[in-house]
């Protein structure tokens, strides 16, 4: 009896594939990819090649430049008394750069401070900061004074920018303030961060400062004068038997009227902390910044 043979089942394999793998028909994706990566290596090397270029050029052929100004002048000042200027000093280089200030020449024949800490100032690109310089004059000054002030490139010391400070001796001041006392003031406010104003009741500086917070605009400007009630005082009677209620203003105002004298133009830096409170401490758009204002003594009411 003839054996019957086994007929094997034939796999068909599927038509596309051979042996798992894409069939040679099928156009092969790899190419492209290869060539996109190629292209990404590319562009990513020349912009880190144009970079390098950059910074290169600007660490081996740094530029140096300084501006100074004031944000007022011709202040008066009674013989043997003293005034206060705010002085604005930008980096106009293009690298970060160290700047000393310093009295270039004094024939008004005073004594000029600078505030402590700011003799020297370290500023980024197109940064701008204020400083305090303290002008006292002599018992026997007499007429309109005056001083130049310098400011020096590190990087460049043949790079300078200075300042005249003007003072008028021919003037007298009048009362002294005292605790509890109500006054009328002139003042402006700048940040102490870029020296941007953010309120001023000086006719001039809304004429002339052209450095303003975002959202301060002509539409802002007022004229009149500020008045502060109660100074120095926490309420009645305390801490003056002169204390009718409680002082309005923040703590670094308030706390630089008492002692002026009518007259006087005196500035003053105030922390944040005696100011409008760290960031995050209230909802006003001030917390957080360190303050910079110019206080006139108008009268003492």
């Amino acid at each position: 009896m003839a054996k019957r043979s086994r007929r094997r089942n034939k796999v068909n394999k599927p038509a596309n594939y051979r042996e798992g793998k894409l069939d040679a028909s099928r156009p092969d994706s790899k190419p492209a990819l290869i060539a996109l990566l190629l292209v990404v290596i590319l562009i990513g090397s020349g912009l880190y090649l144009t970079s390098m270029v950059d910074t290169e050029e600007t660490v081996t052929n740094p530029t140096y430049g300084v501006e100074a100004e004031l944000v007022t002048n011709d202040h008066s000042a009674e013989p043997g008394g003293e005034t206060d200027f705010i002085l604005l000093v930008k980096n106009t280089g293009s690298v970060t750069d160290t700047f000393t200030v310093s009295t270039k020449s004094n024939d008004g024949g005073f004594s000029i401070s600078i505030e402590s800490g700011y003799g020297t100032l370290m500023l980024g690109k197109d940064v701008r900061k204020p400083l305090i310089i303290n002008v006292k004059t002599s018992a026997s000054a007499e007429g309109l004074l005056y001083a130049f002030m310098e400011v020096t490139s590190g990087g460049d010391p043949t790079k300078k920018a200075e300042v005249k400070l003007n003072v008028n001796t021919d003037s007298n001041f009048g009362n002294l303030t005292k605790v509890g006392d109500t006054v009328d003031v002139h003042y402006a406010g700048i940040l102490a961060s870029n020296a941007k104003l953010f309120d001023s009741s000086m006719e001039y500086v809304w004429d002339n400062y052209m450095y303003r917070r975002d959202g301060v605009t002509d539409s802002n400007r007022h004229i009149d004068t500020l008045e502060a009630r109660h100074i120095g005082c926490v309420e009645a009677n305390n801490p003056s038997e002169n204390c009718k209620g409680s002082k309005g203003m923040i703590n670094g105002f308030d706390s630089k009227m008492i002692g002026m004298y009518e007259g006087q133009t005196l500035a003053v830096r105030i922390p944040a902390n005696q100011a409008y409170g760290e960031a995050g401490s209230s909802n006003h758009d001030l917390a957080g910044e360190d303050l910079i204002f110019l206080i006139e003594m108008v009268s003492i009411n």
